[in-house]
């Protein structure tokens, strides 16, 4: 048997006389708990009708009838936060009978002064039915409202129309809502033999109804089913941390399924650029999936993709090129390492067929992207497999002196500008960055940027090399190209590159290609993107002079090694052992997200990567908790 919990369109839409009818039937098999009261209360209500019925005590009661927050100011008190609501929800005191919650008002009434009942109700995860009212304006009432909690995660297994009957309401809300419509009517008046028959007259619709919730499968922690089923990226299936239940998001927050929202501080592993569920993206995501959902990008081409094109075109130091799409950074990168290959081949210099690459560099997960990373941790397994690239230190005249003993043998360079990510959000100057790219010139190597991470303004500038005034031959993007909605790489090719291509000889074609390059879908969210970064001079210049000030306690601090900050991104690395694999990471990410911050560190280095959109507020908590991290480390 289910644990439901009745919800409503609105205040009066007739929740308490459908948990009344609901009990007087089925008490045998249902308790009732409403955790937060104002006016009179229902769990009174319910006790005083249904004799038999198990109630237990709200959490939180008010004499006045309005919004519990302000019932709760009116009488000096507060009410708790969703998940202590959640963490205060009783077990039915009989192992055979399930728990029937009602909530107040609507979904998204005031549950706090910092949460929507939302919250409560995400937490609680349970399934839902929803009861209407059948006055005037049923219809649209009802189905916005099935729209709303849909576009939240929050299913519902019913819907109960209550009142007098209107059969054309009940089957326009049914076809629309995807949902069961059942109808109901309230008693004639409020005693308990009045109830009695009334639950007689429905006793089949309301046994319907039963037995249709009977069907519903039990709402429960997915964490043994996690563990049952999912392989998780970079985690040992054994004596790691519990995954966070995620059931929602928005703006910089990250709901959990205990109704606790987490401040998302590394942007979902730094794809989430303005925040969650951006409107104007989603709205974009919206418009274009009532016209298409995918089409193959050879042979066929769409609007969203050649837009998308010149937009990021037009944000290149050369006039021209063309972009090349895939789907995610590491292919974006092996395109990027194709290409330079192939362009050489084309040159008739097949014997260029070394890459190069730098200490602390990460590229991705594919072969390629893994040989010109090298990182032995995480590939030195796969040594034997990779093809042969250089690893030097990041330093122009390391460089030099390679190139000057191996350029002919040498296709490409491959630097991430600016921030070296999973290799500790290493950094170097912009300087450094250009006089890497002029020996790569003067030794006639091509110059890969990889902008996967530090693409979309996350340094400062919109392309991290626009720092240094450099001009790549070839550019990857992928991460933040649609905001964090969906995924979506690009190879961005200079017209030097582009013209090596030029031929009509088939052979000479780029023989690459994914299912979904170029998903409509996502080349329409991230049109929206590139517009929104091209609205905004600097978005991550607030974030940046925030961090300036705010981890200015940590620059004195006696375990740091280093304070780095670059544009929305800061980093803190500690004197501890291990590298990635230091046991100080765990404890550093635990300590924050005891303190609401969802951080995911480096081993040693903890650093922060929030949306654009986060507030001023949130920065502080996010700092804090890094304070207090590095405190108790």
């Amino acid at each position: 048997m289910n644990d439901f919990i009745i919800l409503g369109t609105d205040t009066d839409a007739g929740k308490t006389t459908f948990a009344l009818l609901w009990l007087q039937l089925f008490a045998d098999r249902y308790e009732y708990w409403k955790p937060i009261e104002t006016g009179e209360s229902d769990s009174d209500t319910i006790a005083r009708l249904v004799p038999g019925a198990t109630v237990h005590p709200p959490l939180r009661r008010f004499r006045e009838p309005v919004a519990p927050p302000l019932a709760a100011k009116m009488e000096r008190a507060t009410i708790p936060s969703a998940r202590l609501v959640v963490g205060a929800m009783p077990r039915a005191l009989n192992e055979n009978k399930a728990l029937l919650i009602e909530t107040f008002g609507g979904p998204f009434s005031p549950l706090n002064d910092d949460e929507l009942q939302l919250s409560l109700i995400k937490g609680i995860h349970r399934p839902g039915v929803l009861v209407t009212s059948t006055r005037l304006g049923c219809i649209g009432r009802t189905l916005q409202t099935c729209t709303a909690l849909r576009s939240q995660g929050i299913a519902l297994g019913a819907i109960v129309l209550l009142g007098p009957r209107d059969r054309y309401a009940e089957e326009v809300i049914q076809q629309h809502a995807a949902v069961p419509a059942i109808a109901l009517e309230p008693p004639d008046e409020w005693t308990t033999p009045a109830l009695r028959a009334c639950v007689e007259r429905q006793r089949s619709e309301l046994e319907r109804l039963h037995e249709m919730w009977g069907k519903l499968p039990a709402c429960r922690d997915i964490g043994d089913d996690d563990r049952r089923t999912v392989w998780h990226p970079y985690t040992p299936l054994l004596g790691a941390d519990e995954p966070l239940p995620c059931v929602g998001a928005v703006d910089e927050f990250l709901e959990l399924a205990d109704g606790r929202k987490v401040i998302d501080a590394i942007s979902s592993w730094w794809t989430i650029l303005f925040g969650h569920r951006h409107p104007p993206l989603m709205q974009a995501l919206a418009e274009a999936s009532q016209r298409i959902d995918h089409v193959l990008f050879a042979g066929v081409t769409h609007p969203y993709a050649v837009e998308l094109a010149d937009l990021l075109l037009g944000t290149m130091p050369w006039q021209g090129g063309r972009v090349f799409y895939s789907d995610n950074g590491s292919t974006a990168v092996e395109v990027a390492l194709k290409m330079a290959y192939q362009y050489w081949c084309h040159r008739d210099q097949p014997q260029r067929t070394r890459f190069v690459g730098f200490e602390h560099g990460y590229h991705g997960d594919t072969f390629g992207a893994m040989a010109v990373s090298r990182d032995p941790l995480f590939f030195g397994r796969f040594e034997p497999l990779l093809f042969q690239a250089d690893i030097v230190p990041l330093d122009p005249g390391e460089l030099a002196k390679h190139l000057s003993k191996h350029a002919q043998q040498i296709a490409a360079m491959i630097v991430e500008p600016l921030v070296q990510g999973a290799g500790g959000m290493v950094m170097h100057s912009p300087e450094t960055l250009r006089a890497i790219a002029d020996v790569a010139r003067e030794h006639d190597v091509l110059f890969i940027a990889d902008e996967v991470m530090t693409g979309g303004g996350r340094t400062g500038t919109l392309w991290a090399h626009q720092a240094a005034g450099v001009v790549p031959d070839l550019i990857c993007a992928a991460k933040t190209m649609t905001g964090g909605v969906l995924p979506l790489a690009a190879t961005l090719v200079a017209p030097k590159n582009v013209e090596a291509f030029l031929s009509a000889d088939r052979t000479r074609t780029f023989f690459h290609g994914h299912s979904f390059t170029a998903n409509p879908l996502a080349c329409a969210v991230a049109v929206s993107c590139v517009r929104e970064l091209l609205k905004h001079s600097m978005p991550a210049k607030r974030i940046e002079d925030f961090w300036t000030q705010a981890l200015t306690p940590l620059r004195g601090s006696s375990i740091v090694k280093d304070v780095r900050i670059r544009g929305s991104i800061a980093a803190v690395e500690i004197e501890a052992s291990g590298g990635y694999l230091a046991d100080v990471g765990k404890r550093m990410k635990q300590t924050c997200l005891d303190r609401g911050v969802f951080l995911r560190p480096l081993g040693n280095v903890l650093y922060a990567m929030p949306p654009y959109c986060t507030s001023t507020q949130s920065l502080q908590r996010i700092a804090d908790a890094m304070i207090a991290a590095v405190q108790n480390a």
